[in-house]
């Protein structure tokens, strides 16, 4: 096996995720947003890949390179090639054929069937992310928060006053372990009881929050249902951002 003759800071990634099972979650989020070489060619319709498998140490694989000039230093000019990002090429090839991360160089790592199937579905990513130390986790999701501007937060509350059902409303961030890319901002907001008109609500004021706040990603909304799991983590670790005021409200201030 040949030592790394190439500058891939992905080898770093590897290497530390095979020694140390903390670096785990690191190596395979940033596999699935590497872009690797694999032998083969693409359909006509740009939808099918037609991938080459070779035989090692008896059973068949598919050799993955995380940059062209380890595929040329191992395979020359002899065979076709196909330049996919790592996410994209799971999603359209079986995952019954084990795959050999830069077959020939060390370090090289072989995953298994199990290994590609958990992460085609995001369950060994939150398997890794759960291990990782609370105040890496915390770290994480912190610089995945997008905050909202100060302008935006009272065009915000402007237009929650307008809609006499929501009692309140909460401004959080869900992270999944397994998505690329930062958090994304959830209202849930907390509606009288008798509101029977909720996805009309919601939906009205989701398509008026996309028109003025004008935000670079959209708040998703939800409304707290008090017998859902994500609703009681929302109302015990954050606090309402508004609060509807009535005028019984006012009144008893001086009572």
């Amino acid at each position: 096996m040949k030592k790394n003759e190439y500058h891939d800071p992905f080898d770093s990634i590897m290497a530390k995720a095979i020694d140390d099972p903390a670096s785990r979650y690191h190596f395979y989020k940033a596999l699935l947003d590497q872009e690797v070489v694999v032998i083969g060619t693409v359909s006509d319709d740009e939808e099918t890949l037609n991938l080459k498998y070779i035989e090692m140490e008896e059973e068949l694989i598919l050799p993955i390179f995380t940059s062209i000039d380890k595929f040329q230093a191992i395979l020359k000019s002899n065979y076709p090639y196909i330049q996919i990002p790592a996410n994209m090429l799971l999603e359209m090839v079986e995952t019954d054929i084990p795959w050999v991360l830069n077959p020939g160089f060390e370090p090289s790592k072989k995953m298994i069937k199990e290994e590609l199937e958990t992460l085609k579905d995001g369950r060994i990513l939150h398997y890794f992310f759960d291990q990782l130390p609370e105040k890496e986790k915390e770290s994480l999701l912190t610089e995945q928060m997008i905050y909202l501007p100060e302008q935006s937060m009272e065009v915000l509350c402007e237009n929650l006053r307008g809609y006499k059902a929501i009692k309140k409303a909460y401004l959080t961030h869900l992270f999944h372990p397994s998505f690329a890319g930062q958090s994304f901002p959830l209202l849930a907001l907390e509606l009288d009881e008798n509101n029977q008109e909720v996805t009309e609500l919601v939906q009205t004021l989701y398509d008026v929050l996309d028109q003025q706040l004008q935000l670079p990603i959209k708040i998703e909304l939800i409304v707290l249902d008090e017998m859902a799991p994500l609703a009681n983590s929302i109302v015990q670790h954050n606090r309402p951002f508004y609060i509807r005021e009535t005028l019984i409200d006012l009144r008893s201030m001086f009572d």
